[in-house]
């Protein structure tokens, strides 16, 4: 869940670049707007996310997940914390998380920037063919000192980990620069992530025998081949649901590249099927309403997430929820009322958006956060229904989800505004102390750490989420523009 692995108890060492702000300008309260339109400059908002993303991207063009980071990592080994490198380097300054890649390279796009978004889908394609594991592949993560293009990516913090998700969202990446540029440079890369997947990977299987899930990857830590995520195969259906409508919608000359990979339009739907199968009546809890983690080698992970409805609102779709007998509003209700959250600022005003998880899902180990990077994908998920509704003609409920995706939207611009983030956004609302290890689940992901504890660490996954609301509030998980 969350492609940002931060893994808790690795020590490495890692560089530190400085991060630099714009001009802060007026917030407005909750109460004083309406939701009906936006009420800030939403083009100021995308130049600020320019040069946020020049603030972070090396000279070899990688872009940095983090900046100003603690400089300490926990050893799981001594159980305490350990300076990196004599306390001058933040423990996740230099990384580069491969699904943060991946946004960036979308935002890249979205804002006129082809050419560094070129420069990471260069690497990332280069990369995967490499021999690891006994096998190939993108890992987790990589650092932004590499000396690419003379030589390959440096492995990261999250070690020799090869996981789908992360490298499913590569795909949606290569597939969003064929939606926005225009051409077919990327798409036999992203039809071999689909062969990686099918080949590589083990599949659920149901009683009956078929098929269902494909599981997470291969790499240190447990038997991944035993374990299967809700949220990684939404990715892949994902995946597979933007290129059977590039098939459709395209002549004979992109037909011969699928045909080059052996990758048909019925093999396509069968696995989406096989897949859609898995997520509707495997990890789908219908008592609960929402999506369940997935399944590991012990049974079905109980674990209720958040980005099985927004990445399966604004991926999957709703038509298909629909299709597999899943109530929208009951789904979006229980959303609601289980994972909302809030964060008040030193202003007073309060800001609203929506956690991981219930409280079930940390063991009340800590309240309930703003996880803004999954706000972002709420937000998108909104526009969606919007959308969905208009085109049933309830213009009724059209208006509410938008109305729904303004006000989401406008409390993560007060956020970055108020504290003067230059466009950027933490990953949750917490700044956890220098040696304060604040979980996101119950498993072993923690917030980043800053520097120190005045320092918001500004999280490239959440930022690109804001900017795709920003850009109209694009969805990079379907292959039409509408």
């Amino acid at each position: 869940m969350k492609k940002s692995f931060f893994i808790l108890y690795i020590f490495l060492a890692l560089n530190i670049p400085a991060c630099q702000v714009p001009q802060k300008r007026s917030v407005r309260g909750a109460e004083d707007y309406p939701y009906d339109k936006i009420s800030f400059n939403t083009r100021q908002a995308r130049r600020d996310i320019d040069k946020f993303l020049y603030d972070r991207t090396a000279s070899n063009g990688l872009v940095a997940s983090f900046m100003n980071t603690a400089t300490c990592a926990f050893s799981m080994e001594t159980g305490r914390f350990h300076d990196c490198v004599y306390g001058k380097m933040g423990y996740l300054d230099e990384q580069a998380f491969i699904y943060d890649l991946a946004l960036a390279v979308i935002g890249f796009l979205l804002n006129g920037h082809k050419k560094n978004a070129e420069i990471i889908m260069d690497a990332l394609e280069d990369e995967f063919y490499l021999s690891k594991n006994a096998s190939y592949g993108l890992y987790n993560s990589y650092l932004i000192t590499s000396g690419i293009p003379i030589e390959d990516l440096h492995l990261g913090i999250d070690g020799n980990r090869v996981h789908a998700g992360p490298t499913l969202w590569v795909a949606i990446a290569a597939l969003n620069h064929m939606k926005l540029v225009r051409n077919t440079r990327y798409l036999p890369f992203a039809l071999d992530i689909v062969s990686w997947c099918r080949n590589e990977l083990t599949y659920y299987r149901f009683p009956d025998g078929e098929r269902g899930a494909v599981s997470m990857g291969l790499g240190w830590g447990p038997e991944w081949s035993k374990i299967f995520s809700t949220e990684h195969n939404v990715d892949y259906f994902i995946v597979l649901q933007m290129l059977r409508d590039i098939y459709d919608s395209s002549g004979e000359d992109v037909h011969k590249v699928f045909l080059n990979k052996n990758i048909t339009k019925d093999f396509l739907e069968d696995e989406m099927e096989h897949i859609g199968r898995w997520l509707s009546e495997v990890v789908f809890n219908k008592e609960k309403y929402c999506f369940m983690a997935g399944v590991n080698q012990y049974g079905i992970d109980d674990l209720r997430i958040l980005d099985g409805t927004s990445w399966g609102l604004g991926g999957i779709g709703p038509e298909n929820l629909e299709k597999w007998g899943i109530d929208l509003e009951k789904l979006i209700t229980y959303t609601e009322q289980r994972f909302m959250a809030s964060y008040t600022l030193p202003s007073g005003m309060i800001i609203y958006g929506f956690d991981f998880t219930d409280t079930d899902g940390y063991e009340g180990s800590r309240y309930p956060l703003v996880w803004f990077e999954g706000t972002g994908q709420l937000i998108i998920a909104y526009k969606e229904l919007a959308k969905y509704y208009a085109r049933k003609g309830d213009f009724e409920k059209e208006k509410m989800y938008t109305h729904k995706a303004f006000r989401y939207l406008e409390y993560m611009y007060a956020f970055t505004e108020f504290y003067d983030l230059g466009g950027g956004l933490p990953y949750m609302s917490i700044r956890p102390g220098k040696k304060q290890i604040v979980k996101t689940l119950k498993w072993e992901w923690e917030i980043p750490r800053g520097k120190d504890e005045t320092t918001w660490v500004c999280a490239l996954s959440s930022t690109m989420w804001y900017l795709y609301c920003l850009h109209d509030f694009y969805n990079p998980m379907k292959w039409s523009m509408d």
